[in-house]
């Protein structure tokens, strides 16, 4: 089952970056979007198969 869900880490520019950080938290993403930035924390639109 492919589930989407919206993720807080921390900020930073790069994407390999932002993979690892999804992958720490056991997500290994189909794909992913950045849809909010506030003090120094990333939103993230990601979607994976659970």
């Amino acid at each position: 089952m492919i589930k989407s869900d919206i993720v807080k880490i921390k900020f930073t520019t790069d994407n390999i970056e932002i993979e690892k950080e999804l992958n720490t938290l056991g997500i290994d993403p189909l794909r992913w979007a950045i849809v909010d930035v506030k003090d120094s924390e990333l939103f993230i639109s990601v979607s994976y198969e659970a």
